[in-house]
């Protein structure tokens, strides 16, 4: 056996003295993913109805919203179905939220998670402390070819939490090396410092904000700093775009994966080094792609996303609208994982442009508008006025030929895409502020 091996199997048995089902569930999700895509929707839909009939009956938000529209979750016994049963909102979370509670639940059963209101509209839930949440990401790990045990260095915020809490999570990942560097608050003396301790683990991960590591990728080139490459970048809480995709890869000289979830549900969706999509975690989610009324749309077409969380039967999120728009892909991905596809979140629905005629330009498409010419700029950001002018924020590369003309070219165009109804103009400055780590890419102030 490899040492690697023995130090991954030590680390397994030691988290399972905490979480006894860690090993066997580890396993689990491994075997789920090479189920035929069959296979997986009919466990996926088991678990659905499972988690409708222990709402029905545990919780009295879901009890009394089924009652009072004639829905009897019984019923619900085809997939085509499922449409009837109603969405969950962040309105709904937050005016009912002690009621959707579980009545199995104790305290002592429950770790309550806040978002960070990247919608405008902040809210909490409860996670149930029972399932092992770390499967998940153990699984993602495995497909870039690292194992639970990996040395990590984050560039995240930081989580504050009562000593016993923090004394167990050290607990839970020693004796993994893992550095952190405040996304909040990066300055040159943090960067320096998170370097000499990155040069010290040698990490085989980099994780963090797609802002934040985007961030310590220029820093890096800029300062041509040499560091031991990584296996793998993971970025997660923004699309990534092209742009900063090609200068994070530049920086560390490591391969950037993108993964999708959120403080409600952290785990939803991930890529493999295929890069085809990102593979759903179809086997404990629920992800549809819905229409305005709320109607599954089809694969390949935009849909407002609604999640259904089928682990946590404590605090059921059931078709959870999150406020992110994507879609399905329509195919397999050549990996041979057999978890479906979706495309990249390409931006939030509350982060739009807005035209006085009523017309509205999604972020989907304003999040690429420099993946031809990636190099031309370090950052950069939609910002709409109350008066419906729009700034292209731009952290220019001054070593790019002809930036300026380049910049100029992009204000062109989107102006043309805005249909000339909206002053547009180019806004360079030094620095993008992120938001706790994170940066939008499109700010409305409508």
């Amino acid at each position: 056996m490899k040492l690697r091996d023995v130090k991954t199997t030590w680390f397994l048995l030691k988290y399972s003295v905490v979480k006894r089902s860690a090993i066997p569930y580890f396993k689990e999700v491994l075997r789920n993913q090479y189920l035929s895509g069959d296979e997986i929707e009919a466990l996926n839909w088991r678990r659905t109805r499972e988690l409708l009939e222990y709402a029905n009956q545990h919780v009295s938000f879901y009890r009394e919203r089924f009652k009072a529209m004639g829905l009897n979750p019984s019923e619900i016994v085809r997939p085509e179905h499922y449409s009837q049963v109603p969405v969950l909102t962040r309105d709904d979370l937050r005016v009912h939220f002690d009621k959707m509670v579980s009545d199995e639940a104790r305290p002592a059963d429950l770790r309550i998670s806040t978002t960070g209101g990247s919608t405008g509209k902040p809210v909490k839930v409860y996670h149930q402390k029972k399932v092992v949440r770390a499967a998940m990401p153990w699984r993602m790990l495995n497909w870039w070819g690292l194992a639970p045990d990996v040395n990590v260095a984050s560039v995240y915020r930081i989580i504050n939490e009562d000593w016993k809490s923090n004394l167990l999570n050290n607990l839970f990942w020693w004796p993994t090396k893992r550095i952190l560097l405040d996304a909040a608050s990066v300055d040159d003396k943090s960067i320096a410092e998170f370097l000499r301790k990155f040069r010290l683990i040698r990490p085989e991960l980099v994780h963090g904000y797609v802002g934040a590591v985007d961030y310590l990728a220029t820093y890096i080139l800029d300062r041509k700093i040499a560091l031991p490459s990584p296996k793998a970048i993971w970025v997660t809480s923004s699309p990534v775009t092209a742009t900063q995709e090609v200068r994070i890869h530049e920086a560390f000289g490591a391969p950037v994966y993108d993964q999708y979830g959120g403080c409600e549900v952290y785990w939803l969706a991930a890529q493999c080094p295929k890069k085809e999509g990102l593979h759903m975690f179809h086997d404990v989610r629920r992800i549809e792609f819905l229409s305005k009324d709320n109607a599954p749309v089809t694969a390949g077409e935009l849909g407002r996303i609604a999640i259904t969380d089928l682990e946590n039967k404590y605090f059921p999120l059931i078709r959870y609208l999150n406020g992110d728009e994507g879609r399905a892909l329509p195919k397999n991905c050549s990996c041979g994982v057999n978890l479906p596809l979706m495309d990249k979140v390409r931006g939030r629905i509350s982060d739009t442009i807005k035209l006085p005629n009523g017309a509205v330009v999604g972020g989907d498409y304003l999040t690429t508008i420099f993946d031809s010419v990636p190099d031309a700029v370090c950052q950069f950001q939609v910002h709409q006025h109350k008066d419906y002018s729009i700034d292209i924020v731009v952290v220019p590369n001054t070593t790019y030929a002809n930036y300026e003309k380049v910049l100029e070219n992009i204000r062109a165009n989107l102006s043309t895409q805005f249909r000339n109804a909206v002053p547009v103009s180019i806004k360079q400055v030094a620095e993008i502020p992120h938001q706790s780590g994170k940066l939008r890419f499109v700010k409305s102030d409508l």
